[in-house]
């Protein structure tokens, strides 16, 4: 009699990138003033829903194309902007039940130039990468039911994903421009990130609190004058459900914008005073659960020699949710005669983690955008890199696998001369996995037709070296743990010192 247990673990059955190309002939509409110089085309992929159905993966989202350029004039700034759907598919090596679906979006590269002063004609590329985890279903021995058997039993202490979800929301507000700001005629450009501050579990919910953090540059349509921009913050409160979470559980809730939608407002007077916004979000919960699992590491039969089957797995278990805010300092030259500073942001920037010698280390690279003035007043645009880095103690007993991801909070100057010094406020995030390979014993069947041979003698005398281990010295002399360490007056599973043991056979 076998008893048997089912492993129900996390397996990954895709990691990799779908690159989508971007090809557009441009007109510009009639309420848009004539190119004279290009100042930077950004591309903005966002994710909108992401699915499984079978072996098949597959992403939706929109991808926006802005451009920023000067008008005829030469000292306005103006944006056109355009989107597109995509549909990002691929393969799985396995059909998978309850996936948890991990996904991003990346920028290869992007290629603009005006064919005329009202067309404009772009190519570029960008990749979906996602990694889908799938519950993998395996039987393996956790005891035995006889009694010429010994059975040598093992714990391994688990963290595995039960359950997983993904669910959209909005978060609405009328926003109001500050006193003494021009009044809105156009939108130039927004960006928007989500900050998750509170994440409390509960019976198959998870109470998630946080803020948006909207900025908005805009045009006010008087002639001659600047861009002006605003900072926002947008409070949100959401219920997300997710099955099997607990008030114990460890829950991943991972908030991401998907859409920014802005449509200016006037008041009363009829002046455009505020901005009614609808931001959306695509949050996902992970929600991880303990188990203890008990299984067979090794047995023998003192009777007859044993044909065990084993099977080998990798048990990837979550060790720790690490958060941390990091400042970045730095300082970046410009030799454009820089007098002004439009507006400042950064792309989306990319951040790895990694487990050494008992540190936590991230790395990245910021990429910055910056729109200013020269000394004739003339707007133009630059973008500098910089590289960034932190570390965190962490303890973990097994070799580790790190996924890690940044959120730049907020990005302040000062303007020195011709140089700009930057401080950069960055949320870093990683989960650590622990990676312990198993070999389970997943099916024993005796060979009665090799018995083994048994010994007449009633006692063996056996010299162990320190350390040695008992149920080794059991196996080679066909007997049993328990029977060597009551005749020794032995207590552990090791031999303490080097000397001479009794052997019961």
């Amino acid at each position: 009699m076998l008893n048997r247990e089912v492993l129900s673990a996390n397996e990954a059955v895709y990691d990799g990138c779908q690159e989508q190309p971007i090809d557009l002939d441009i007109s510009l509409p009639d309420y848009c003033p004539d190119i004279q110089r290009i100042l930077k085309c950004q591309v903005l992929p966002s994710i909108s829903s992401r699915s499984v159905s079978g072996d098949r993966l597959e992403v939706e989202g929109t991808c926006t194309v802005r451009i920023y350029y000067l008008d005829a004039g030469g000292t306005n700034v103006h944006c056109y902007e355009t989107e597109s759907p995509y549909l990002a598919a691929a393969t799985l090596k396995q059909p998978v039940e309850q996936p948890r679906i991990y996904t991003s979006t990346r920028v290869e590269y992007v290629n603009c130039r005006s064919t005329s002063p009202r067309r404009l004609d772009i190519h570029g590329a960008f990749s979906v990468c996602a990694r889908v985890c799938g519950k993998m279903d395996m039987e393996f021995v956790s005891s035995a039911e006889d009694d010429s058997m010994e059975q040598l039993p093992s714990e391994y202490r688990c963290n595995f994903c039960t359950g997983f979800s993904q669910q959209p929301f909005t978060v609405e507000d009328t926003l109001e421009l500050s006193p003494g700001k021009l009044p809105a005629e156009t939108v130039l450009r927004t960006d928007a990130c989500a900050v998750l501050k509170t994440a409390e579990p509960m019976q198959g919910q998870v109470m998630a609190a946080g803020e948006v953090r909207l900025h908005i540059l805009y045009a006010s349509g008087e002639e001659n004058a600047e861009p002006e921009s605003m900072e926002y913050v947008m409070p949100f409160t959401q219920l997300l459900d997710c099955d099997g979470v607990t008030e114990d559980s460890t829950c991943r809730v991972q908030m991401a914008v998907s859409r920014i939608e802005i449509q200016i407002r006037a008041d009363y007077t009829g002046e455009s005073s505020a901005f009614e916004t609808h931001i959306h979000l695509l949050s996902s919960v992970s929600n991880f659960q303990p188990k203890v699992l008990s299984a067979l590491s090794d047995v023998y039969s003192r009777t007859c020699e044993l044909n065990v089957t084993r099977k080998q797995k990798m048990l990837e278990s979550l060790s720790e949710i690490v958060s941390d805010t990091c400042s970045h300092r730095f300082s970046v030259q410009c030799d454009n005669g820089l007098t002004k500073i439009l507006d400042l942001w950064s792309e989306p920037c990319t951040v790895t983690a990694a487990v050494d010698n008992g540190q936590l280390q991230f790395s990245g690279k910021l990429s910055i955008c910056v729109l200013a003035l020269n000394q004739e007043g003339v707007p133009f645009y630059f973008e500098r890199t910089s590289e960034f880095s932190c570390s965190k103690p962490i303890e973990t007993k097994y070799e580790t696998r790190c996924t890690a991801e940044g959120t730049i909070l907020s990005l302040s100057y000062r303007l020195t001369g011709g140089e700009i010094e930057l401080k950069a406020e960055i949320m870093l995030t990683a989960e650590v996995y622990e990676l312990q390979t198993v070999k389970f014993i997943t099916d024993i069947e005796e060979d009665i037709a090799r018995p083994k041979e048994k010994d007449t003698a009633a006692l063996c005398i056996y010299f162990a070296d320190a350390g040695e281990k008992l149920w080794d010295i059991a196996c080679r002399y066909c007997t049993s743990v328990r029977a060597i360490r009551e005749e020794n007056g032995l207590t552990g599973d090791a031999v303490e010192s080097r000397g001479m043991l009794l052997i019961p056979m």
